[in-house]
């Protein structure tokens, strides 16, 4: 790692000495160059044009023509955008690779550098030019504020940068739409999550040739959030329909995405090929360098565990995920994972931890204002309180829950909680009240469909 800092600081240092010189006038830059080389006017020119042209417009008294300018690039060693837009010869992958050291910094948790570094790459990319670097840097400077928790603050972000995309950057367009969705799935409004998701599709796939990574990630996107609404088969189509774009992506991260989707989606008789999946994943992302990604992975473990009733093994992965996710500072996952381990601890009796764990969870989950694992939170809460014998509070605190996920349209999660509503209640032999939960589920279970 030691290296690798040593690397990131070398190339800060190659693109910044050339700061002071993209102020400078075209005429400028070139007469700069060519003394910088060594060369005469006559051998900038050779045959083709006359010193005295290129005197004009060393001088600013003459700009140069299109041909022109491609034939002095080309004398002095450069790309004709290079010369145009005063960048140095390697700009654009040297601060690719600054970005790809921020975004492993912001995985990691080192939040600061990596906006630090990101500040200054979206600088440097204006001013030579490079909109689709600038606009990545951009983007990930909101993936900051949503690793914080500041939903808001990201979801403006992602809105601001949606309205100043260049149009040649497909795959960067359906970067900032799946964040927009996601922003709206956190904020309660999962069905204009669904609409901007299918939509991005329709009109990425009605111009062909279709960007292969812009096409992984909206569907990874829209996979994701067809298993947060129940979904499943839905999910499972979309995942055949986008298999075989794995080989001509080039995304390596969207790759692995793909794979802690597809693990997720896997049933109670097919835990071998959740594992397969996820381990797919995490070697990925362990290449990559992305820390959080693979406490995300291990959550996915324990989820896909917790429901093949194997809340033992589960807690594990989510004790593991938790850690990580914790250590990063991914306020939103680690809140979510938390709330997985107390569902889990829950099903093996340990009631006190359970309730602990979830109060952690619902408090995060209040200051971020996420719908979902406010109304997770609610359910186990209530489960738990259900269990300790206490069940006013525990019918509070389930009606809550399906008052917000009804909210948030996860009908899914509407169906099971008003079953576990309607067992209490039924239980405090309260049927006329039970029966209206049922009838409030089975509308839902029919929307679902």
């Amino acid at each position: 790692m030691a290296g690798a800092a040593a690397a990131d600081v070398a190339v800060v240092g190659v693109v910044d000495s050339h700061d002071d010189a993209v102020g400078e006038s075209l005429g400028g830059r070139i007469r700069r160059l060519r003394l910088a080389r060594g060369l005469t006017q006559q051998q900038v020119v050779g045959s083709r044009y006359t010193r005295a042209y290129l005197g004009a417009v060393e001088s600013g008294a003459r700009m140069p023509s299109p041909e022109a300018l491609a034939h002095f690039a080309d004398r002095l060693g450069l790309a004709v955008d290079d010369l145009r837009h005063g960048r140095p010869a390697n700009a654009a992958a040297q601060l690719a690779a600054e970005q790809a050291a921020a975004r492993r910094d912001l995985s990691a948790g080192r939040l600061d550098a990596a906006e630090r570094a990101l500040t200054g790459i979206r600088r440097r990319a204006e001013r030579y030019r490079l909109s689709e670097l600038a606009g990545w840097a951009g983007y990930h400077l909101a993936e900051a504020q949503l690793h914080r928790g500041r939903t808001e603050d990201a979801a403006a972000r992602y809105d601001e940068l949606a309205g100043d995309l260049p149009d040649d950057s497909p795959a960067l367009r359906a970067a900032v739409l799946a964040r927009q969705a996601y922003c709206l799935l956190v904020a309660g409004d999962a069905p204009r999550a669904v609409a901007i998701l299918e939509g991005g599709l329709r009109v990425l796939r009605a111009a062909p040739p279709v960007d292969a990574d812009a096409e992984l990630r909206l569907t990874n996107a829209l996979m994701y959030t067809f298993l947060e609404l129940s979904w499943r088969e839905r999910a499972r189509r979309l995942e055949r329909e986008v298999a075989p774009l794995l080989t001509r992506a080039t995304n390596r991260e969207w790759v692995a995405q793909f794979h802690a989707v597809a693990g997720q989606l896997r049933r109670d008789g097919e835990l071998d090929e959740a594992d397969r999946h996820l381990r797919e994943a995490v070697r990925r992302y362990t290449e990559l360098g992305l820390t959080r990604e693979i406490g995300l992975c291990h959550w996915a473990r324990g989820y896909v565990l917790l429901r093949a009733g194997r809340p033992g093994e589960a807690g594990t992965q989510l004790r593991r995920a938790r850690e990580t996710l914790g250590d990063v500072g991914a306020v939103l996952d680690h809140a979510g994972a938390t709330l997985e381990l107390a569902e889990a601890r829950r099903r093996e009796g340990a009631l006190d931890e359970a309730a602990e764990l979830a109060e952690e969870a619902a408090g995060a989950a209040t200051a971020s204002d996420h719908r979902e694992i406010m109304a997770e939170a609610d359910r186990v809460r209530g489960l738990v309180r259900a269990a300790q014998g206490d069940g006013e509070q525990a019918r509070r605190l389930l009606l809550r829950a399906v008052d917000r996920y009804e909210r948030a349209g996860l009908m899914g999660d509407v169906v099971i909680t008003c079953h576990h509503l309607a067992e209490l209640l039924l239980a405090r032999a309260e049927r006329d009240e039970a029966a209206a939960v049922l009838r409030r589920g089975l509308r839902a279970a029919e929307r679902l469909s």
